[in-house]
């Protein structure tokens, strides 16, 4: 094997060197500064999207926080109208169930008053009728009628 060559070390060594310094020149002066400002900017980018992403979730928060207080009042507002509207919707009606009862009450007196007169009519029509049936069987048996009722007396 030719780099186990005893003669040779001297200039492997001198190649090695000058090989590995190219290198270390190149990889220290053009490659890591061009791949730290890479790391760099990209670093700088990750931390500006952060700063973006963090604002940008404290103005949600606070868009949310506005939108619940929001939602609230509107809710208050909603709870306040249904129950001042329930105490109307309540009032008018029992005013209105008042008003019918009256009524009711009304109509109820006059049908008693409209039955009572009926009845007396009615009562009277059939004491009418009794006496005329009453009449007419008396007369069929042959018997007179009197002609003193207690209406011509």
């Amino acid at each position: 094997m030719p780099q186990l060559e005893p003669s040779s070390y001297i200039s492997q060594f001198f190649w090695l060197t000058v090989t590995f310094l190219s290198l270390w020149f190149v990889m220290a002066q053009l490659i890591i500064p061009r791949i730290k400002e890479i790391v760099e900017a990209r670093e700088q980018k990750i931390e500006n999207y952060v700063q973006k992403a963090s604002l940008i979730n404290k103005q949600a928060l606070e868009t949310l926080e506005r939108y619940q207080k929001a939602i609230d009042l509107a809710k208050k507002q909603a709870d306040e109208e249904i129950a001042t509207q329930t105490e109307i919707l309540k009032k008018d009606f029992e005013q209105k169930k008042n008003e019918m009862d009256a009524l009711l009450t009304q109509k109820m007196l006059e049908n008693e008053r409209l039955l009572a007169q009926d009845r007396l009519e009615t009562i009277g029509a059939i004491d009418q009728i009794s006496e005329q049936t009453a009449n007419i069987i008396l007369h069929k048996l042959g018997f007179e009628k009197q002609k003193t009722t207690k209406k011509d007396a």
